[in-house]
């Protein structure tokens, strides 16, 4: 992977570095924090990080229902990894997106309190490899805002 700048970027509840020169759609509303895009080259998919933060009642349970709503929502999920992760779950899955072709995401998870936070970074497939390390440099880089949650 050729070398990224990273951008610090916060928001009330969390802080996390993104690629300086990725986009960020503008309030995308509950339970999507932030998303940011790679600029466009024509491709049909572009890749991306998308952070949710959402009220959680039990941070097990919030998981399991995380991994049932990919399974019913995405076309041809495969999970193809999950784990924890420090205090949290990663998980790496397949799907494919009818207009783009197949997408491969990882995801990292975690609950502080009440609160549900994800990161969820996704390349085409054949991309993905070429990604891999600047996504783990984007959510290593999550860390969650002084009297949040």
């Amino acid at each position: 992977m050729t070398s990224t700048e990273l951008r610090p970027y916060e928001e009330r509840e969390f802080r996390i570095a993104l690629p300086a020169h990725w986009e960020q759609v503008e309030s995308p509303g509950p339970p999507v924090a932030l998303i940011a895009v790679e600029p466009g080259d024509g491709a049909a998919f572009r890749a991306n990080v998308v952070v949710t933060a959402e009220d959680v009642a039990d941070g097990h349970q919030w998981q399991r229902i995380v991994g049932q709503t990919l399974t019913d929502h995405l076309q041809d999920y495969l999970l193809l990894d999950e784990q924890p992760a420090g205090s949290g779950t990663r998980r790496l899955f397949h799907h494919v997106l009818p207009e783009a072709g197949a997408i491969t995401a990882e995801q990292w998870a975690w609950t502080s309190g009440r609160r549900g936070f994800t990161v969820t970074a996704s390349a085409a497939t054949f991309d993905y490899d070429a990604k891999a390390e600047l996504f783990a440099s984007v959510a290593g880089r999550f860390r969650l805002r002084e009297g949040a949650a």
